[in-house]
């Protein structure tokens, strides 16, 4: 009878060990889903969006030092024309001139640069450009438009022995002037803005009809029909719907007509389609969806 007793104690003890231990487990966890708020993280507390910059700024300088040049505020920020929403441009002008950037060094810097923004949350985002010092003096020389709005517009956040403030005055004084070559640079590449504005609009028929696609076979799939290939499904639909009056006819000859479209833009017989013809597309795919998520509930449903 003794052995019996002292036992039973035995497990009652060990029964009291383990509670303590699922309590613990779900203090743990209530710690790791609780809201961050501002007072976690200083940086929210941040209210504008120069001192947002700067703050960035100095974190970006304090690790890299030496290997940036300037760290510039640039876009509407400056120009007094922010919109609520928008982006705070910032720029890294970095020295690759007295410095030998190897691609080691490269992804070393892309990595802690990518810390630096992801371990300081903001209320507004950042959009975090790098421009090589070569390539700025490069353009500086020719007068690019670009680089020219920069210097005159832009604010130094932090300017490494003077580089960035002087170049503005020489500016603002007239010393520095956009180039010939700065002229017909520009024009050879507003051709490669057209091509791909072109380009955008051709990939925007891809989605549509792709929408089309999915639309249909999800109409046949719930009326008990084998979705077939795209170039079938006009003739699935007509069987399974238009037949019985379930469908108009002219939702099949959108279908036809975008398909040969998809198809001519894949062999590159068309290159280019104008915002009207793009536009009517969007309309007709978007009420070509409308028309088969109907079919669908009343399929289902």
């Amino acid at each position: 009878m003794v052995k019996k007793i002292v036992k039973k104690k035995v497990i009652k003890k060990k029964v009291i060990k383990k509670k303590p231990k699922k309590h613990v487990r779900r203090k743990s966890i209530s710690k790791k889903t609780k809201k961050i708020s501002e007072k976690d993280i200083p940086t929210l507390k941040l209210k504008t969006e120069q001192d947002i910059a700067m703050d960035f700024a100095v974190k970006a300088y304090k690790k890299f030092d030496k290997l940036l040049k300037s760290i510039i505020l640039f876009g509407s920020t400056t120009k007094g024309g922010k919109v609520v929403g928008s982006d705070i441009d910032i720029i890294l002008l970095l020295d690759d001139a007295s410095v030998k950037w190897d691609q080691e060094l490269i992804a070393w810097y892309r990595e802690e640069l990518e810390k630096i923004i992801s371990a300081n949350p903001y209320k507004h985002n950042l959009h975090v450009n790098t421009i090589k010092l070569t390539s700025w003096w490069e353009d500086l020389m020719r007068g690019d438009p670009l680089i020219l709005n920069i210097l005159r517009d832009g604010e130094a956040m932090i300017d490494a022995g003077g580089f960035f403030n002087p170049l503005k005055h020489l500016l603002i004084e007239g010393k520095i002037k956009s180039t010939p070559e700065a002229i017909y640079t520009c024009l050879q590449r507003a051709p490669i803005h057209i091509a791909r504005s072109k380009a955008a609009g051709l990939s925007v028929i891809e989605g549509l009809f792709w929408s089309m696609v999915d639309s249909s076979h999800a109409a046949l799939i719930a009326a008990n029909i084998r979705p077939s290939s795209p170039e079938h499904i006009p003739r699935e639909l007509n069987l399974a719907f238009v037949d019985h009056g379930k469908l108009k006819s002219k939702y099949l000859g959108w279908y036809k007509d975008l398909l040969i479209l998809h198809k001519e833009i894949n062999h590159g017989n068309v290159r280019d389609l104008k915002g009207v013809e793009v536009d009517a597309w969007q309309t007709k795919a978007e009420e070509f969806l409308n028309v088969m998520a109907k079919l669908v509930k009343e399929l289902v449903d």
